[in-house]
């Protein structure tokens, strides 16, 4: 047997050392692979909670409980094998369990996937899938030519996903629901923690199908607004106005908000979640426009999801920005912060605040 020299052998001390970092760099490591195999694989991932939200299969699964594989099968009148490719998938996503040979909704994916819940996303897949994932293949596209390459994925000449929708009403309305669906959570915000009590007529410029001032008016009884918006969604959000049964403090107008003037007498202009959607120059052009058209005290409010002001972040701010880009308008991100606060001054507002909501959303309000 061959002897090693002492000089040749590590040290216990050294040998944890080394241990301890490759362990260290093993857990890191496999960090950085899981990214690139989330990134990779990101097209399967997303499309096997698609498959699993138009087969219903978390609204069945917890309206009725836990079933096998076959049940869900005989449930679902599909073929048992393209159904365990899709639970394998499920499973390994972290949206179902498995006990035995049942599978049940985990509760977040009940929440958000299951159509019973109140709280569902439903709309929201289904918006990225027919309208967003066939625009996003363009994206290298659209970053070479500066402009919304993906647009082209849709019929019409006009120069904005939001107009050419009005070509398509199926896609207009899966739209308007996934909107609502993202407002949701944000109405609530707006409601509960920025005061409207001094506010006496609301516009809320692209306003969509009306529900945010639906909750803005429910929670402020003396509240009149009206959605600012074309004349194909005014007339959606009037009917969704009528049917809450509050044409008595609520209404649409129809117009374009760079062209027509704001309607009269309002003392607050709202944009919510409106300038990511357009450039910047666009962007203070609606501001100079808000604050010749309020009073003195009257109010103008950004509110959206907001970028960091380093750039380094949030990852909403990373999903969120190349849509815009690439389809919506080719001009909008989600801008930082201080972007806004800086627009909004120099807009004439004398006093500006920021105030930061959760999951990435936030306000900055500017007083005339």
């Amino acid at each position: 047997m061959s002897h090693i020299p002492s000089t040749a052998r590590p040290s216990w001390s050294s040998r944890v050392a080394v241990g301890v970092r490759l362990f260290v760099e093993r857990i890191f490591l496999r960090r950085k692979l899981d990214q690139v195999v989330r990134t990779l694989g990101g097209h399967i991932y997303f499309q096997t909670l698609t498959a699993a939200v138009r087969l219903d299969l978390f609204t069945r699964l917890t309206e009725k409980g836990p079933m096998t594989r076959g049940e869900i099968a005989n449930e679902l009148g599909l073929e048992e094998k393209p159904i365990r490719i899709l639970l394998l998938g499920l499973v390994a996503l972290g949206f179902l369990r498995k006990r035995g040979n049942r599978y049940a909704p985990e509760s977040l994916a009940t929440r958000l996937f299951s159509r019973s819940s109140p709280d569902n996303i439903t709309a929201i897949v289904e918006w990225q899938h027919f309208i967003n994932y066939r625009a996003l293949y363009h994206f290298e596209s659209a970053i070479r030519a500066n402009r919304n390459v993906g647009l082209e994925e849709f019929p019409g000449t006009e120069p904005t996903l939001y107009e050419r929708l009005a070509h398509a009403p199926e896609l207009e309305d899966i739209f308007q629901r996934a909107m609502q669906a993202i407002s949701r959570q944000a109405n609530d915000w707006l409601a509960r923690y920025v005061d409207f009590s001094d506010v006496q007529l609301l516009v809320d410029v692209g306003g969509g199908n009306g529900a945010n001032i639906v909750r803005l008016a429910r929670a402020n009884p003396t509240l009149r607004a009206l959605v600012f918006d074309s004349p194909s969604v005014c007339e959606i959000a009037r009917a969704n106005i009528a049917s809450e049964k509050l044409e008595d403090r609520l209404d649409a107008v129809a117009g374009n908000c760079f062209v027509d003037p704001f309607p009269a007498g309002v003392d607050c202009i709202l944009f919510c979640h409106f300038f990511t959607i357009w450039s910047e120059d666009r962007n203070r052009e609606l501001l100079r426009k808000a604050h010749a058209a309020l009073p003195p005290g009257g109010t103008v409010m950004l509110f959206n999801m907001m970028q960091d002001d380093d750039e380094t972040g949030p990852l909403t701010a990373a999903m969120g920005s190349p849509y815009f880009l690439t389809l919506a308008t080719g001009e909008g991100m989600l801008y930082t912060w201080s972007e806004y606060e800086t627009w909004v001054r120099e807009a004439g507002f004398s006093a500006v605040y920021r105030r930061a909501f959760a999951r990435n959303h936030g306000a900055i309000i500017g007083v005339k």
